[in-house]
């Protein structure tokens, strides 16, 4: 049941947040939402939409759907993640995008997504990532970690490995993206920092 609703999710809040600017009021913002879901469950040759889109660029990780969740949200007035919370949370995803992915493309010999079948080395590493994201009052890296693996544990996905509800392959390239941009801003900005 739950492959059915994640895909629906997924298009939901993406096509809601590509359409947010549209919007003025939260009353606006909810017919928004709602008919995002609706569209969803349009069918077209006999698939819903948001399964259409799954075909096209599959299913994306539990923490993905957390940061669309938190973002779709924040339109409705959830304070948005203070940029050090994203920072962290970004960090968080780029290393596990650099640890995975090179592998995946067969640019390692080692494999990491092997140990997504039997995580328990990886829950204990994560757990103590989540705590010290916690103590730092990263809020969105840690939310993301505990619904990520609860999701696992409950095995509300399709996969049976725990990579899957971590990350995938649009998170990593937003992560990796969104750092490398930030890095070039504040090294852009230092020359100015020394000058004044």
């Amino acid at each position: 049941m739950t492959d059915f609703w994640l895909p629906h999710l997924a298009f939901t809040l993406l096509v809601f947040l590509l359409c947010a600017r549209l919007t003025r009021t939260a009353t606006q913002r909810g017919i928004l939402l709602t008919s995002c879901l609706l569209l969803s469950l349009v069918p077209v040759q006999g698939i819903s939409l948001a399964l259409q889109l799954r075909t096209y660029v599959g299913d994306l990780s539990v923490a993905s759907l957390v940061l669309l969740g938190w973002a779709t949200l924040s339109r409705f007035g959830l304070a948005p993640a203070s940029a050090r919370d994203r920072l962290a949370s970004l960090a968080l995803f780029a290393g596990l995008a650099v640890l995975l992915y090179p592998a995946t493309l067969g640019l390692s010999y080692a494999d990491p997504y092997q140990l997504g079948f039997e995580p328990r080395p990886m829950l204990l590493v994560l757990g103590v990532l989540c705590a010290m994201l916690i103590v730092q009052r990263s809020w969105l890296g840690a939310l993301a970690l505990v619904l990520a693996t609860l999701a696992f544990a409950l095995r509300l996905g399709a996969s049976e490995n725990y990579w899957d509800y971590l990350i995938d392959p649009y998170l990593a390239l937003y992560s990796l993206g969104a750092l490398l941009s930030a890095a070039v801003r504040w090294l852009l900005a230092r020359p100015t920092r020394k000058l004044a």
